[in-house]
């Protein structure tokens, strides 16, 4: 009788374990990252007693059993929902791997891509673990936007125009000029340059530039042929340098989309590739993991790179709570970025959310109480039969 109630007595434990397990997972529904658990179970079989040495003839085919153990928890590693976020920083791994965070100088990997720039300009998760990527020596390292806050100018090294570059010759000649096209100097300022074109007849002309001042800062001829520009001599270059500034090589190129044919000169500055110096407005991850920076003078630049890990086993991953684990120091780990290799591709503006099935845990949650239910019985029974035993010892 006492064995029963031991062997009850386990049930109710056990089947409290399996109970908070499921309680954690419905719990957790709804917590990015979140993988669900089972808990495990299994017989306890009786070696100490005689049951199990009795033969088949005594009519004992087998124990009689000891009661329920626990093996431990399993955790379903399988993907979570896809949520939309609108967080350009966020991130969803679809396929393999994990996301690599720093927690107390512990190394853990997470699903859970809840990502922003903490006060000190570190990635971090919604935990407050920092986001780590590897430096040109393999090395772990947080994910920062130091030495991005500015993007330093670029002096204009070409100018590129379009339009109608007037083929008719007046006597006595009339220039055609061009007002108010902008080069950005190595210090970022923007110089406004006049361009004047003055004709020589049979497509050539001497082209002109001078600064604000009137000063002329460059001059040279192009020339076109059938009304094209002609390979070699559809381009100048010359040395500008600016009053309080210092000098840079322009290219003014009409190699491109510049056509001299008769009627109305239409020209016009196209764009030139300088720009002033900005200062950091906005940050994104791209789908290749790389921090992404825009800056006021329309001007990007990228910064670190995410970095991913992945195992050849789940069963190597113990958890560390916060939808992370940690690593048992046998199991070997790969590390590797978005699409390569075997890792999955990420998703901006996505998260992974809990992977956990509602209809599947609340079945669990029946059976647990159905197991607790059915071995309070079995305690209650055997205490009744117990209880029946005195009484007949007492009537003696």
């Amino acid at each position: 009788m006492f064995d029963s109630i031991a062997i009850g007595t386990s049930g109710l434990l056990n089947h409290a374990k399996g109970l908070r397990v499921v309680g954690n997972n419905l719990a957790n529904v709804n917590t990015p990252g979140f993988k669900s658990s089972q808990l495990q179970f299994a017989n306890l079989f009786d070696q100490g007693g005689t049951h199990g040495s009795q033969t088949a003839q005594s009519g004992d085919l087998s124990s009689t059993g000891a009661g329920l153990a626990s093996l431990g928890s399993q955790v379903n590693f399988r993907a979570g929902l896809e949520q939309g976020t609108g967080n350009p920083l966020d991130l969803m791994i679809a396929g393999n791997g994990f996301f690599v965070i720093k927690r107390d100088e512990q190394i853990l990997y997470t699903r859970s891509g809840d990502f922003r720039f903490d006060d000190k300009g570190i990635l971090v998760n919604a935990t407050g673990d920092h986001v780590m990527a590897q430096d040109t020596s393999g090395k772990l390292v947080d994910i920062t936007l130091d030495n991005l806050e500015r993007n330093m100018p670029k002096a204009t090294t070409t100018v590129n125009f379009n339009g109608n570059l007037s083929a008719d010759v007046a006597t006595p000649a009339v220039d055609v000029t061009l007002a108010g096209v902008t080069v950005i100097d190595p210090a970022g300022v923007s110089r406004p340059l006049d361009l004047t074109f003055h004709p020589n007849g049979g497509g050539d002309f001497v082209v002109t530039a001078k600064d604000k001042a009137g000063a002329t800062v460059g001059s040279g001829n192009i020339k076109f042929s059938s009304g094209f520009p002609v390979a070699g001599s559809d381009a100048l270059t010359f040395n500008y340098a600016p009053v309080g500034g210092q000098a840079f090589d322009v290219k003014l190129d009409f190699s491109k989309n510049v056509q001299n044919l008769a009627g109305t000169s239409s020209l016009a500055f196209a764009k030139q590739d300088g720009y002033a110096a900005g200062v950091k407005t906005d940050q994104t991850i791209d789908a290749d993991g790389f921090v992404v920076i825009q800056y006021s003078n329309g001007q990007t630049a990228k910064g670190q790179r995410v970095l991913l890990a992945d195992f050849v086993t789940d069963s190597g991953l113990h958890e560390a709570g916060g939808s992370a684990f940690s690593k048992t120091g046998s199991a070997p780990v790969q590390y590797g970025y978005s699409g390569q290799d075997t890792f999955g591709k990420l998703t901006p503006g996505r998260r992974e959310g809990s992977n956990v099935d509602l209809a599947e845990e609340f079945g669990n949650l029946i059976l647990m109480q159905r197991g607790y239910q059915a071995s309070s019985h079995v305690i209650s029974t055997a205490n009744d039969m117990i209880q029946q035993l005195f009484d007949m010892k007492g009537n003696r």
